[in-house]
């Protein structure tokens, strides 16, 4: 089987990363005989570098449409098109039997504050045109199925749930931080990497942290896209994102000092992450809204430290696979995870001998998953042609 995945855009951090280790583990399972990968100009040429030393992956950089001219080369010996990110990207028919990932419905299930009415009404129609039109759709969690049938009808109970919750840390990694990172760290800390779009909620962590008496101990590190714009001082405040100016005024108003109270750090190398990770007091996930579960809460449980999270579906879902003892909130109310950080600190050694004890918890690996997705994209052929392919 042919594949070609197209993916000019996707989500900087976790859906980079899910690609990278997805890709590399499709070109392992038996029948693959080529990947032809399409991505963007301003992916990152290590991750891409990487793909294009295994034999049976081609790595092209294009940022055209896929219907454009100059891609119509791209679409030669190619069996079935896997869309990797349809989201926010116009539906274009191809004479090709298709597969995309819808990972989340966060957009329609939490529409940021002020969103205007014709914005959403873009997203929604850009999304219904892919689940009507591609010949079949997968999913990264029941949680998800159950979204979309209750946002775009029935026709939904027929995707197919592949979770990808696994973490993405190598099998061997560095346990020590890099000089430079460990130079800015404090002692002991909380640490919360994502990126800042309004569902990640760090609006209410950040209120959070300013009830919890115990901060100047345990504060709290941010890494993750645009993170570090929380440094510049309010109100000199210049950003397109509209919602990172709430966030410095909360820490304005809250007496939130910058590498006291809050380190916000960046997007950090996947080299640190994981002794990043390993180091913390606890990691802590307060999103409102997900897909599929969340890579840093996997990746906390694999090095052993204990995690709190948000108490919605999707996460109890990705969770009821693991042992170890979670300290549960309320997302939604900072009074919640204030009660949340105090209940794992006083009983510290309850959740981080539970989080020890579940390292070894029975997981996936990424060839199950490409296993997976290479079935799957074996019956989209069979949709399509009503024939086999092997």
């Amino acid at each position: 089987m042919r594949i070609l995945i197209w993916s000019v855009n996707f989500s900087i951090g976790g859906g980079m990363r899910l690609l990278h280790n997805l890709t590399k583990a499709m070109a392992r399972q038996p029948g693959v005989e080529h990947i032809r990968l399409v991505v963007g100009s301003h992916s990152l040429s290590r991750n891409m570098n990487e793909l294009n030393r295994v034999p049976n992956i081609d790595v092209v950089v294009h940022d055209t449409t896929i219907d454009h001219p100059d891609a119509s080369y791209l679409l030669s010996h190619v069996d079935v098109i896997y869309y990797f990110w349809p989201h926010t990207h116009q539906y274009v028919p191809m004479d090709r039997p298709s597969l995309c990932t819808f990972h989340d419905t966060t957009f329609f299930d939490f529409v940021p504050p002020f969103t205007d009415g014709k914005q959403l009404e873009i997203h929604w129609s850009l999304s219904q045109k892919w689940l009507d039109n591609v010949t079949s759709v997968a999913v990264s969690s029941q949680h998800m199925k159950n979204r979309l049938i209750a946002h775009f009808g029935s026709r939904n109970a027929n995707a197919f749930v592949i979770p990808h919750a696994i973490t993405p840390i190598a099998s061997s990694h560095s346990t020590q931080l890099s000089p430079t990172l460990a130079s800015v760290l404090p002692r002991e800390y909380i640490i919360y990497p994502s990126n800042t779009s309004p569902h990640k909620n760090h609006s209410n962590l950040l209120l959070a942290l300013a009830q919890y008496k115990y901060r100047k101990q345990h504060p709290l590190v941010l890494t993750g896209y645009l993170t570090e714009q929380l440094r510049f001082p309010f109100p000199n405040f210049a950003s397109e994102f509209s919602w990172l100016p709430t966030l410095s005024s909360i820490m304005n108003t809250n007496q939130l000092q910058i590498d006291s109270d809050v380190y916000p750090l960046g997007f950090v190398s996947d080299q640190d992450i994981p002794a990043l990770i390993k180091n913390a007091k606890a990691l802590i996930m307060p999103s409102l809204s997900e897909g599929g579960g969340s890579y840093p809460v996997e990746e906390a449980l694999r090095l052993g430290t204990p995690v709190l999270c948000s108490d919605i579906p999707v996460m109890r879902e990705h969770l009821s696979r693991h042992s170890a003892k979670i300290a549960w909130f309320d997302p939604h109310s900072p009074n919640s995870i204030v009660a949340a950080l105090e209940e794992l600190m006083k009983n510290y050694e309850l959740y981080k001998t539970s989080a020890i004890q579940g390292i070894h918890d029975p997981t996936e690996t990424w060839d199950d998953i490409a296993a997976k997705y290479v079935s799957v994209l074996r019956e989209t052929y069979y949709r399509y042609y009503a024939r086999r392919i092997y």
